[in-house]
């Protein structure tokens, strides 16, 4: 007799329940897994079994578990959809974000420009005739003459007005024998006018060869001519001088430096060496008094003694040795 086909088990396993106290009746055949259990159980059997000392209780963390680095973004990209915008992008971004680079360009720019135009300029006007040097005039001249100043002016005639060392000029101006100093300037377009200050004669030096010389208060021998109608201190060296020429070099220095209120009252100077230098000094009252000098140093304090001393009787002071002056 044959058996019916028993009907199938549903999928789920059954559990007990924990409040009834009954055991499932235990049957001569296994019990059928489910579906699921199956399926899992051959998924195991077919994958590789794990390494030892790998942990069941939580998935391997795998690279595409890493945490990423953030991606740029594809307009900052150079291979983003498009070359040429992202380029220009950046290019704006730079040039916006430092305004004072466009500035100094333009800056450095125009400063360029300037320099060269002021070279053209310069230049033109450098070698423009209009602008070359063709009339010179000289002013101030008395005893020094004319021709001795042209000789150092002429030789600028044709150079660039504009170039004109007007102080380099009067220097060289002041070399000139009875010149102090010089005022040179500049007549526009193609002149030059130089103003003359000429030294005041104050003494005439006698030598002992007999041959005469104008001095000014520096010392420096001037042009005869500037002794016509001046009055001057008459220096002599002495006839017997054993150096007439460190005499009279002595006496043209103390001459230089002797202090105003003194030098105005001098009526005479003679000496016969370098060290012995004496003077006749004019007094207030109308009388006068010899003063034995010495050598040119110590001017300043001997002035102060000679002053120190005119009230004091007698017709001679010696202040040669201006520390211990005698009177007699």
């Amino acid at each position: 007799m044959a058996r019916r086909p028993t009907p199938p088990r549903p999928t789920g396993s059954r559990r007990s329940s924990p409040q009834s106290g009954r055991v499932p009746p235990q049957s001569g055949r296994a019990p059928q897994r489910p579906l699921d259990a199956q399926q899992g159980q051959a998924s195991r059997e077919a994958a590789p079994s794990d390494p030892p000392g790998r942990s069941y209780g939580r998935p391997p963390v795998t690279a595409v578990d890493a945490p990423r680095e953030p991606r740029p973004d594809a307009s900052d990209s150079p291979d983003g959809p498009d070359n040429v915008v992202p380029a220009a992008h950046r290019f704006r971004a730079l040039v916006a974000g430092r305004p004072w680079r466009r500035r100094r360009r333009a800056i450095i720019a125009g400063a360029v420009v300037v320099t060269l135009l002021l070279i053209g300029v310069l230049s033109a006007a450098i070698w423009l005739p209009a602008l070359r040097l063709q009339q010179i005039s000289v002013t101030g001249l008395g005893y020094v003459e004319e021709q001795a100043v042209r000789s150092h002016l002429d030789p600028r005639l044709g150079d660039s007005v504009l170039l004109l060392p007007t102080d380099a000029i009067g220097e060289d101006l002041a070399t000139v024998p009875g010149i102090e100093s010089a005022q040179v300037e500049r007549r526009w377009p193609d002149g030059m006018h130089v103003t003359v200050v000429e030294s005041e004669p104050v003494a005439h030096l006698t030598r002992a060869d007999g041959t005469v010389a104008v001095i000014d208060a520096a010392g420096e021998e001037l042009p005869a001519a500037a002794a016509e109608g001046a009055t001057l201190i008459p220096l002599r060296v002495g006839t017997t001088s054993q150096d007439p020429d460190g005499a009279a070099e002595a006496m043209t220095e103390v001459l230089a430096e002797l202090p105003d209120p003194i030098r105005p009252a001098v009526q005479d100077m003679t000496a016969t060496s370098p060290s012995d230098v004496t003077f006749t000094l004019a007094l207030e009252d109308g009388g006068t008094k010899s003063v034995v000098w010495g050598d040119a140093r110590d001017a300043e304090l001997k002035g102060d003694v000679v002053q120190a001393l005119i009230p004091q009787p007698g017709s001679v002071i010696d202040v040669s040795s201006p520390v211990a002056p005698v009177t007699r």
